[in-house]
């Protein structure tokens, strides 16, 4: 607890201090140049050091997962090089290319690329990394597009009177600059593999995206005949991207004295965002061809965005559709075990915060087989049919009911108050199977053996909640064929 405490106050003096930097650099721009760039040299200089220390000590907490832990070592030479480098310009100022500084400075897109990587698990199936490959390429290249407007086209407008030292930087660092956000673009549809994980790589992404801005904002001014020196808006974006990236690995840390609580990767759903990057292209492409020549250029322009995004939306649909017939039981409609297995980490997350608890029934039907054998295979459809429908009317709709296959359900029970109020649902669903179901040829009562799992505080594995009750529901079937079978015997003698 003292050291919960202690972790969380350290947090609270971070913030302060970040927010008074952030906020100083702006308000010491008209100050004296030697005390503004000691203000902002030593800043930078405190938090890639602090970075650097809290990054390491993320590599080596026992609690986190070791992929976790081996996405922090990963991002350790990004640290590194900051570090170095922020020392480097202080030390070498108004240096030019293929200078130290310059070079650390290209050096530092690839190695954060490949450290944020480390942080997410590529899917298993071929043609799933290949949509996430091209989901994320198509946020790029988006993001390229603007690169290319603000920073690259100049650049290269100005090959001719600018010497090599100046033009090969400013062709490598929009394109390292591309190829880090096609990570960034990776991170943000794959996701993580722990929760624990999911707000300190959110916050290096913030912190990618601001030292991006600061950057392209230097580059459009130097390139447009603008002043060397950095401008402070250019300065408070480097200085909050790089507190941001230093405050990144303390979350890790803060976090990791938290009770673990179970993450997912991407989520299911189809992305939308990656494909609204290619709108800012569009308007760039208006804005610099349609303004010159507005005819045909600028109907053309706008029939390309609009078919566009006719493709963007048909993508969607389809890819909408993919997703709910590869998540549902196409007989009953019910959410299939892939579904299951999605949902049931989010719902026990969201029980831990909210302090609640998540209960799972496994619900398998009794005597189907002999249903099937004496009146087909239809009638065993409509009995599996109904009886999904029964289990849809006993729960609330934030509940879900899942056919784990042939005639097993299952039904995930969230933000329970009491672990009583899962034996309720059960109740229920034993009362409405006093009424008998339509196959068709006949009416069916459903009879079905029902086990009960609570997850207890600190449960963070799917599987054992799963087996559970599993084991229970088995425990039930048990009882209800020692009973049958005491009955016959009474009834024999």
């Amino acid at each position: 607890m003292v050291r919960r405490r202690l972790a969380t106050a350290g947090l609270l003096v971070l913030l302060g201090l970040g927010a008074a930097t952030t906020l100083a650099v702006p308000a010491l721009g008209g100050a004296d140049p030697a005390v503004y760039m000691s203000v902002v040299g030593g800043a930078e200089m405190l938090f890639s050091l602090l970075g650097l220390i809290f990054a390491a000590l993320a590599g080596r907490l026992p609690g986190l997962p070791p992929r976790v832990r081996r996405a922090w070592r990963w991002m350790l030479p990004t640290y590194a090089l900051w570090l170095v480098d922020v020392t480097l310009y202080a030390v070498m100022p108004a240096q030019r290319f293929p200078s130290l500084p310059e070079v650390g400075q290209l050096l530092i897109p690839p190695v954060t690329l490949a450290g944020i990587l480390a942080f997410t698990r590529l899917p298993h199936s071929p043609v799933e990394r290949i949509k996430l490959w091209l989901d994320a390429g198509v946020a790029a290249a988006g993001s390229a597009m603007i690169l290319w407007f603000l920073v690259l086209s100049p650049a290269l407008a100005g090959a001719a009177s600018a010497s090599w030292h100046e033009l090969i930087p400013g062709i490598l660092r929009p394109l390292l600059f591309a190829a880090l956000l096609f990570g960034v673009g990776v991170v943000l549809l794959q996701g993580t593999e722990t929760a624990a994980a999911r707000a300190p790589l959110m916050t290096v992404v913030a912190a990618i995206l601001l030292l991006l801005i600061g950057d392209v904002r230097r580059a459009y001014v130097v390139n447009h005949g603008g002043s060397l020196w950095p401008s402070s808006d250019q300065t408070t974006f480097w200085v909050a991207g790089l507190f941001m990236l230093m405050l990144a690995p303390y979350l890790q840390v803060w976090r990791s004295g938290r009770p673990p609580v179970p993450g997912v990767s991407a989520t299911g759903a189809a992305p939308r965002w990656p494909y609204l990057t290619a709108v800012p292209g569009y308007l760039l492409l208006m804005l610099t061809v349609g303004v010159e020549h507005p005819y045909p250029a600028s109907g053309l322009i706008a029939g390309a965005f609009l078919v566009s995004t006719l493709v963007f939306a048909r993508q969607m649909i389809a890819a909408r559709e993919s997703r709910r017939m590869a998540v549902t039981d196409q007989l009953t409609g019910l959410a299939n075990r892939v579904q299951m297995y999605e949902a049931l980490p989010r719902a026990m997350a969201r029980a831990h915060r909210n302090e609640t608890t998540v209960a799972v029934l496994v619900i398998d039907m009794n005597g189907f087989k002999q249903i099937n054998d004496e009146f087909g295979h239809r009638a065993g459809d409509r009995l599996l049919v109904g009886f999904a429908e029964l289990l849809r009317r006993c729960v609330l709709g934030s509940d879900l009911v899942v056919r784990l296959g042939g005639d097993e359900f299952a039904v995930v029970l969230t933000n329970l108050t009491e672990p009583d109020n899962a034996e309720a649902v059960v109740r229920r669903i034993r009362a409405a199977m006093a009424e008998p179901i339509d196959v068709g040829p006949t009416v069916i009562q459903p009879s079905a053996s029902i086990g009960v799992a609570v997850a207890r505080p600190g449960d963070v594995e799917i599987d054992d909640l799963l087996h559970r009750a599993d084991v229970a529901m088995y425990e039930v079937k048990k009882q209800k064929l020692r009973q049958t079978t005491a009955e016959k015997s009474v009834g024999g003698t």
